[in-house]
């Protein structure tokens, strides 16, 4: 199982380092580190989600509150990215979609925060 998900991270550190020269070399930088920053995201909480090995003393909560904190970095992240590819002219696009990335990035970072008190 260990292998599978060292081939799995691998494959997704190509595919974003394919998405990171692509979006640079067309002119589009912003837009794909946005891309990059919110799929790692996912899989950071997918590695939080699933952790290789399981104690008797794992901290359910602990590990549901670093979820939440990894979806608040993705959603933040991206959104903060989308808005300079907005004022870098690489899209109007992200426009309406940078606000709505940094509303559910403040939302959760809120539930991250009330949880943690």
């Amino acid at each position: 199982m260990t292998a599978l998900r060292a081939f799995w991270l691998a494959l997704f550190a190509i595919g974003a380092a394919a998405v990171l020269v692509m979006g640079w070399s067309r002119g589009e930088p912003w837009t794909a580190a946005a891309f990059v920053v919110f799929f790692a995201s996912r899989v950071a909480r997918s590695e939080v989600k699933r952790r290789r090995a399981r104690r008797r003393t794992d901290d359910a909560a602990g590990r549901a509150h670093q979820f939440i904190l990894m979806t608040a970095a993705g959603w933040l992240g991206a959104g903060a990215l989308a808005a300079i590819a907005t004022v870098a002219g690489e899209g109007q696009e992200w426009l309406f979609v940078a606000p709505f990335f940094l509303v559910m990035g403040a939302i959760n970072l809120y539930v991250a925060l009330q949880s943690n008190s």
